[in-house]
């Protein structure tokens, strides 16, 4: 066994080695595998999956966050005038209106 090999298993009988520890990234494999899958598709492929995205997917999201939009302005519009009438034709009281068991103390 040479001094400089210490990777295999030498002649000179059973060496004291720890565990041997690989790391395994199956998924990262994978990903890599479809993208360059995806790559070698000629261009109109690529075209019609993201046509087809933006169809199923990307437009009726759009279309439901442009929707949400829409009703909340007019929720929040509709409870601003329910408001706004409301306290255009309630009696005005005096300034006092409102307190109970207070006890004002004027400073002057």
């Amino acid at each position: 066994m040479e001094n400089g090999n210490q990777s295999g298993a030498g002649t000179g009988g059973p060496q004291p080695r720890g565990p041997r520890v690989q790391f395994i990234n199956f998924g990262s494999d994978r990903m890599a595998e479809a993208f360059q899958a995806a790559r070698r598709q000629p261009n109109w492929a690529t075209r019609a999956a993201v046509l087809t995205f933006l169809i199923i997917i990307g437009i009726p999201i759009l279309l439901l966050l442009l929707l949400a939009t829409v009703a909340a302005a007019v929720v929040f519009s509709v409870l601003m005038s329910i408001n706004w009438v409301v306290s255009r034709f309630s009696t005005s009281k005096s300034p006092e209106h409102g307190r109970r068991n207070v006890r004002v103390i004027n400073r002057d």
